[in-house]
């Protein structure tokens, strides 16, 4: 059925329309809309102190239950951001000296080096002749056993016989008496120089290119020869 106000003309900007007199539902009549508003206030405050009374009520809390398993692992996280660097930590005491290692294994003879000047001749020692025979004193008061004057030069002098001379190396004996190949090392400001392996040893041959010396040495560290064997010489 239709609205019998709507029917006699009353429309939205009506004032019984704006004050709730007209537009039909349950709703319509403004003085049950007051008394329901209360009401739900009301109710409101009573179920607000029902919920006090009841928390006031509440008792001990009970046992706790055992503990479920253990979930999935969850995925990895992405990696936080790198912290700083921590300051270095105090020095610490010097600890006590460690046992003595091993010794090493002593390494290959070197090379004879080049023989040096000969000294001048000490003195003749005290010594005693008879006949062809002659002895010297080997300490204050005590005499040696008395040699032949053929062996007087080797017994004085102290002599080698020529079948156990050493012999002198040379210069040439060096340069032509290598067990292997010669190999370039380096050019250094005076000249190249030349690494010489030998049967006992090593040597370094400087073949200078100015006025240096074609020499040989013991050692070439950091581009520096040292340690002299032997220099080319002329003699006249």
């Amino acid at each position: 059925m239709a609205d019998p106000l709507r029917k006699l003309g009353f429309g939205e900007k009506d004032p019984l329309k704006r004050l709730g007199f007209v537009g039909g539902g349950n709703d319509s009549d403004p003085i049950k809309r007051i008394f329901k508003i209360a009401k739900a206030a009301e109710d409101a405050k009573a179920l607000e102190a029902q919920q006090r009374r009841l928390k006031a009520l509440k008792g001990a809390a009970g046992p706790a239950g055992p503990q479920g398993e253990r979930g999935p692992k969850g995925e990895q996280g992405p990696a936080g951001v790198q912290g700083r660097d921590g300051k270095d930590g105090p020095q610490g005491e010097i600890g006590p000296q460690g046992p003595k290692g091993f010794d090493g294994v002593a390494g290959p003879q070197g090379i004879a080096g080049a023989e040096g000047p000969e000294g001048p001749m000490g003195p003749m020692p005290k010594h005693k002749i008879k006949d062809d025979t002659i002895c010297f004193e080997v300490s204050p008061g005590v005499w040696g056993e008395s040699i032949s004057f053929s062996n007087i030069i080797q017994y004085v002098t102290g002599a080698e016989s020529a079948a156990t001379r050493k012999p002198k190396l040379q210069w040439i004996d060096y340069a032509s008496g290598y067990s292997s190949e010669p190999t370039l090392l380096e050019t250094i400001a005076d000249g190249d120089v030349y690494q010489y392996t030998y049967t006992n040893g090593t040597l370094y041959r400087l073949v200078p290119s100015g006025a240096a010396v074609d020499s040989f040495y013991k050692r070439f560290e950091n581009s520096v020869l040292s340690g002299l064997v032997i220099q080319k010489t002329i003699k006249i």
